[in-house]
């Protein structure tokens, strides 16, 4: 199983949540969207209820340390390249947007908690900053009625 340190796909290679329940398979159109970019390409979470949007990612991601949350680098644009920073809860695949970067990048860094995401911004002319989300709290169980218990 992954840390909640940062990882990068290597061109092959599936990667699991700490847990062992969600795994990330990148698909084989992974490469640089211009001369010096990033590489982007298509992804599969497997173990959850629904898809993913059918987006080109980035090769870095990070499952929170509870397996909750992973954070992934979408790319927005070419002519002007901007990436968006999403946060993906498991494992109904909800998408939070945390931060979209226009001329830039916004990646995700590393989990500070199972809670708390850092990320690091990045725009043209502008110097590199850490910034930090912080996840809603897990909704309620539902409650169960008395008469649930006798099944």
């Amino acid at each position: 199983p992954c840390s909640s340190d940062l990882t990068t796909m290597s061109d092959s290679a599936i990667l699991y949540s700490p847990d062992g329940k969600y795994s990330i398979e990148p698909h084989d159109d992974f490469g640089e969207i211009a001369m010096g970019s990033p590489s982007f390409g298509h992804i599969t979470i497997r173990g959850t209820d629904g898809p993913l949007p059918d987006n080109l990612y980035g090769r870095t991601f990070l499952f929170s340390p509870d397996s909750r949350f992973v954070a992934l680098e979408e790319l927005v644009g070419t002519r002007q390249f901007s990436t968006k920073l999403i946060v993906v809860e498991l494992p109904h695949c909800k998408i939070f947007v945390v931060r979209v970067q226009e001329q830039g990048t916004a990646t995700p860094l590393r989990w500070d908690s199972p809670h708390r995401l850092l990320f690091t911004n990045w725009s043209v002319g502008l110097p590199r900053e850490t910034e930090q989300w912080d996840a809603p709290p897990p909704l309620p169980a539902p409650k169960r009625s008395w008469f649930s218990l006798w099944k």
